[in-house]
């Protein structure tokens, strides 16, 4: 049961809220600590949580110099047991403690000193508890304190969205109850995390002042199961979806969120994201032993955070598919003219005012047209995209793009994917000349660089543009590493993304695509870009000359058809060249 709020006018100025479930010892150690405070105008109000470790039994037999009150209720997490603490607490400034936190002495005088110098929020330093249990976890968490208090105390970098812990975060009443104190969906039903982060990114839109003081301390005791430390992992990753899904534009500022660092985890790892977690048990339990082992190297604690960061993405994938995660539609479109004269060629120029009736029509319909950061962020389950996604690519870089794409896209604020051929920048589509098809120019570097200055990316299209399932593997690895080299070598950034020439590929051309280092491919097989979907395989729908806005619509419509089924009913309605 929680108790309800005490009369007013007492003059306390800090409420000190601790939340706790199923820590006895170490919360009955975290209120006794706070008996040494210079700053003595406080009370602490602990909220328990549904524990049935005699938690509250504990708390109640001690006798602290200072106002102990504490409030029961079923287990609902940790965001709602701090607001239930928050509505019976009295004093004008919440510090919100976690239940493992020793404080400093002086950690009140400290928080008290910044409020009175204007703050509304302020976040203190968390070094490593001495008497942690010394392993690979508590010397992890040291250096992250460590690092955390250095960049936060230089003044050189802002206060992050990562940074805006509430382990020990002071705020104002007035603040917390203005914007509604936490939002408990983001631990329902057992969830953990994401609820502190939600928090401080509301005050900050709010306009409230945030600041750090590394002189409040507050020694974190870490004592947590290597275990529960992995399962941490994955409702962080869940909690970082919802985040994004709660607040889409914070999409940008969560690069920082775990991923694989090198290119052996990832190609070891990432498989793992699409198999059954519980297949992934002796990984986990093998990575629990190593924290147990109480060894602590360099290799070690690269293997142990490889597999923290799969746990974290696969929590994130998890969410997204519970979520819905959205799907996304991609465009491959080639020239932007008119090639009727051409019989090869002819579908495949579109000309710039069909390209905008398109574009017009769709965005009347609904479909929300993305980047592709936000598309690779979708697929790495760091954010949710929109309804009707919808990212433009154009194949080839034909010199025809420069201004019309940039003009129709920039007229629209629609971004997109310039996918180029390397080895014939300035040149000519050569692939063609065998069937007789018309000499087209291609874009040479300067012009790549217009497009790339009107914000739209270029990518890989191979460097000579041959059906890469007809060549030796030593020759798709050159076509695929080489390619890349040369964009990078043109003035332009090393390309993260390729586009298999035809549309030609198989499993061991996906994977060296892998290999060499991009973060997704593009084929030509219709479809939707869904959760879960290979990177290195993605469909397109490939948007033809004849393809007026209604008929643009039924593709993409019937793109989620069987394939047989697809084709047969696009091959009779001459959806096909």
């Amino acid at each position: 049961m929680t108790a309800a709020r005490p009369a007013t006018g007492q003059g306390m100025r800090f409420s000190v809220v601790i939340p706790t479930y199923e820590r006895r010892e170490t919360v009955v150690r975290s209120v006794l600590a706070l008996q040494d405070q210079e700053l003595r105008n406080f009370e602490v109000v602990v909220a328990v949580d549904g524990s049935s470790d005699g938690t509250a039994e504990a708390l109640r037999a001690l006798a602290p110099n200072f106002p102990l009150r504490v409030l029961e209720q079923p287990n609902q997490g940790r965001a709602a047991a701090v607001n239930a603490a928050a509505a019976a607490a009295v004093g004008e400034v919440l510090l919100v403690l976690d239940d493992d936190m020793s404080a400093d002495p002086r950690l009140l005088a400290e928080h008290d000193r910044s409020h009175r110098q204007g703050a509304d929020v302020v976040m203190g330093d968390i070094p490593l508890d001495p008497d942690s249990p010394p392993n690979l976890l508590s010397w992890g968490v040291g250096w992250w304190a460590r690092t955390r208090c250095e960049r936060l105390s230089s003044g050189e970098e802002e206060i992050g969205i990562a940074d805006l812990l509430t382990g020990q975060m002071s705020i104002s009443r007035e603040a917390f109850e203005e914007i509604g104190g936490f939002d408990v969906g983001f631990t329902r039903e057992g969830l953990f995390g994401g609820e502190d982060l939600d928090l401080g990114y509301r005050l900050q839109k709010a306009g409230r002042k945030v600041v750090f003081n590394p002189r409040a301390i507050s020694f974190q005791f870490y004592a947590v199961d290597p275990l529960a430390y992995l399962d941490r992992a994955y409702e962080a990753g869940r909690a970082d979806w919802e985040l994004v899904a709660k607040h889409p534009e914070l999409s940008a500022r969560m690069q920082g969120s775990p991923r694989f660092t090198t290119r052996r985890t990832r190609l070891l790892l990432t498989p793992l994201l699409r198999t059954p977690r519980g297949l992934s048990l002796p990984l986990l339990l093998g990575a629990a032993a190593i924290v147990r082992s109480r060894r602590n190297t360099p290799r070690l604690r690269r293997l142990f955070f490889a597999v923290r960061t799969l746990e974290y993405l696969r929590g994130k994938q998890a969410a997204q598919r519970a979520g819905g995660g959205g799907e996304a539609i991609v465009l491959a479109y080639h020239s932007l003219s008119d090639l009727s004269g051409d019989r090869v060629l002819a579908e495949y120029g579109v000309a710039p005012e069909v390209l905008a009736a398109q574009l017009d029509d769709l965005a009347e319909r609904g479909h929300r047209f993305i980047d592709l950061e936000l598309l690779l962020a979708a697929l790495e389950g760091r954010a949710p995209l929109p309804e009707k996604a919808t990212l433009v690519t154009f194949d080839d870089a034909y010199a025809d793009l420069v201004p019309a794409a940039i003009e129709v896209l920039g007229e629209r604020g629609i971004p997109a994917v310039v996918f180029a051929v390397s080895g014939q920048i300035g040149g000519s589509n050569e692939w063609d000349r065998h069937l007789g098809a018309t000499d087209l120019p291609l874009l040479d570097a300067e012009g790549l660089r217009a497009l790339r200055a009107g914000g739209i990316e270029i990518g890989s299209h191979t460097v000579d543009h041959p059906q890469l399932t007809k060549v030796s593997e030593e020759a798709v690895a050159a076509e695929l590493r080489e390619s890349a080299e040369q964009i990078e070598r043109a003035g332009l950034p090393r390309p993260r993304i390729l586009a298999y020439p035809h549309g030609e590929w198989n499993p061991s051309i996906a994977e060296a695509a892998q290999a060499a280092g991009y973060a997704a491919a593009f084929t030509i097989d219709p479809g939707w870009v869904r959760p879960g979907s290979s990177p290195w395989a993605l469909p397109r729908v490939e948007v033809l000359a004849a393809d007026s806005p209604a008929r643009l619509r039924f593709k993409l419509a019937t793109a989620r058809w069987p394939s047989r089924l697809r084709e047969r009913t696009w091959r009779s309605l001459r959806l096909l060249p």
